[in-house]
């Protein structure tokens, strides 16, 4: 099999694989427990981007097919733009509100579910975020610049 470097998604997955690298590293010098999610998330990521830069997510190289499924440039930005808006909301308001709120806006605005649907999904997953942290875990999320300013 020859391996052919994808050029169309080079330079979009060239930022990603160093950001899966520098979590890779930066996450290596925490604890064992605080280190597993960041530790295999990265590396998830980076096998994610290298399958794609070498080209093994077409693998008949069909250019047809390729052109057909390549994002335009408005479905990048677009979800740069809700990663970005993601950050910004747990910055201010804290990382369980902010997963909430994205869930909500994901699956109701874009995703074309019913307003109940959405609702409750996006309650339910606050809740578990909330158990699996506070109770099982026992870790303290992130809680915003705003709640903490309050206390």
């Amino acid at each position: 099999m020859k391996i052919k470097i994808d050029q169309n998604n080079f330079w979009l997955l060239v930022p990603l694989t160093g950001f899966a690298v520098g979590t890779l590293y930066i996450g290596s010098s925490y604890g064992p427990v605080s280190a597993f999610i960041p530790f295999w998330a990265s590396v998830f990521m980076l096998m994610t981007c290298l399958f794609v830069i070498v080209g093994l997510d077409n693998p008949a190289g069909d250019s047809d097919t390729e052109k057909a499924n390549q994002p335009g440039i408005k479905s990048v930005l677009s979800a740069a733009g809700w990663i970005t808006a993601f950050v910004a909301m747990a910055y201010c308001i804290g990382l369980i509100p902010a997963a909430v709120v994205y869930t909500f806006c994901s699956m109701y605005l874009f995703g074309g579910k019913k307003l109940t649907m959405a609702l409750g999904v996006s309650l339910v997953l606050g809740l578990i975020l909330f158990g699996l942290f506070e109770y099982v875990l026992e870790k303290e999320l992130y809680k915003g610049v705003f709640i903490e300013g309050l206390a």
